[in-house]
């Protein structure tokens, strides 16, 4: 753990059950973490999938959380977090009642087995660049030192097929008492 504040750039999706629901209580829990803290969030949108393509459409969305953890441990209570939500991994991208995915921290790069970052495949992923393009357009991937809009803009246009904006998702706030 670390004592600094870092900000942390989050991936979610689902495609199994009541999708959008679940989008909207992993924010709720997200934010619940004592480490952490959101501060935005993206509209959900509706998504092909990708790699494993027979199942349902995906929905996904992004938010930019403050927190005091290092990627690492945020990672852990992310997938904690998805194990709560019953995630089970069956085979790679196969369907999921919830994915969390850390895709930028800070400026920090990391090639650590435990945390990769930037996420690897972040800037060619249409359902990461375009909630991410709503709420942090000029964002930078301190790898490639491209924007989130410059990153969306090298896509293949083909990428961006079958992709709806559906709603947006509430970010908590916490209540003075």
């Amino acid at each position: 753990m670390t004592s600094e504040i870092s900000c942390a750039v989050i991936a979610l999706g689902s495609n199994m059950g009541e999708s959008a629901d679940t989008l909207q209580k992993a924010v709720n829990a997200i934010n619940a973490l004592d480490e952490v803290s959101v501060i935005k969030a993206s509209s959900m949108y509706r998504t092909k999938p990708v790699g494993y393509a027979d199942q349902d459409d995906f929905t996904n969305a992004v938010l930019i959380a403050r927190t005091t953890l290092s990627p690492a441990h945020l990672y852990d209570k992310l997938a904690a977090l998805e194990i709560e939500f019953g995630r089970v991994r069956l085979f790679k991208n196969g369907p999921r009642t919830l994915d969390l995915d850390v895709i930028v921290c800070d400026e920090i790069l990391s090639d650590d087995e435990h945390i990769l970052l930037p996420h690897p495949r972040a800037q060619e992923r249409a359902f990461v660049l375009v909630p991410l393009n709503e709420i942090a357009p000029d964002l930078i991937f301190p790898d490639t030192c491209n924007t989130v809009s410059a990153a969306l803009k090298l896509l293949d246009p083909s990428d961006l097929d079958g992709i709806s904006k559906l709603g947006p998702l509430v970010v908590p706030t916490s209540e003075c008492i």
